[in-house]
């Protein structure tokens, strides 16, 4: 399968952990393929991620003014995937924290791509979904297990750039 024909469903634990570490000012080029991505469909996340990046007052970061001009390529909660959410959350109930103040995205954006998998028809491949998060891959209750345990593909931001043949070079401004 070549890695042109993955969507990518992305956590807000990788946009933000781009925003951190790979700022627009710093690595441009990385905003423009994502940006690129956003433009040709095959990136997209859940609206539970827009809301936990974009504030609910005050100015928007870089991240921020991004995603929002996307906003559309953020899907709404579905009947579907509120019962997959309770299964999700029923087998990783340390998935989420139940006393955080905000609801949190994790169990959405995986019951998302789970929804997405089951519609394919017989002409798509339910292989191209690929949930991209920057969550530790060790844990056991986290996105990284939880995709494991129900067959949704996962990547790091590392396997992420990889995969779409992304390079970044430094250069020293004169």
């Amino acid at each position: 399968m070549k890695s042109e024909d993955n969507i990518y469903f992305i956590d807000s634990s990788a946009l933000i952990t781009d925003n951190r570490f790979y700022p627009k000012k710093v690595i441009p080029d990385l905003w423009i393929y994502i940006e690129e991505l956003f433009q040709q469909k095959k990136l997209c996340s859940h609206d539970m991620v827009y809301n936990e990046i974009i504030p609910s007052s005050g100015p928007k970061d870089d991240i921020g003014k991004l995603i929002h001009k996307f906003k559309s390529s953020f899907y709404p909660i579905t009947n579907k995937q509120g019962q997959l959410a309770l299964q999700i959350l029923a087998n990783f109930p340390r998935l989420i924290d139940p006393r955080a103040k905000k609801d949190e995205a994790d169990p959405w954006i995986i019951a998302l791509v789970i929804e997405k998998m089951e519609a394919v028809d017989i002409f798509g491949n339910a292989s191209d979904y690929v949930v991209v998060s920057a969550e530790s891959e060790k844990s056991d209750t986290k996105i990284p297990a939880v995709c494991k345990h129900f067959k949704v593909r996962h990547m790091n931001l590392f396997q992420f750039f990889d995969a779409n043949g992304w390079e970044f070079v430094m250069n020293k401004k004169s």
